[in-house]
């Protein structure tokens, strides 16, 4: 699938590098991205996207609603900086 091999939203690319490797050797070699920030309150979440308050690349932009759109065939994400477009 190619959500594990290119993944294009932040937060997929943060799940995703916190997956252990069994290999030792490459283990201390992947990159992971670290999330920092406040977790979003369930209850009152954040205006516009729901992960900007610990997304890494967030910019004032992300109080707005990120809309849905298509990437590339089949892949559809609600961000304003997939990795097709980051800053």
């Amino acid at each position: 699938m190619s959500i594990y091999k290119d993944p294009m939203h932040p937060y997929t690319q943060a799940l995703l590098s916190a997956i252990p490797v069994p290999n030792p050797a490459e283990e201390r070699r992947k990159k992971r991205v670290v999330l920092e920030g406040e977790l979003p309150s369930p209850v009152n979440p954040p205006t516009g996207c729901k992960f900007r308050t610990r997304c890494p690349l967030a910019t004032d932009r992300c109080r707005e609603v990120p809309e849905w759109r298509e990437i590339r065939p089949g892949h559809w994400v609600a961000c304003h900086y997939s990795k097709s477009d980051q800053p």
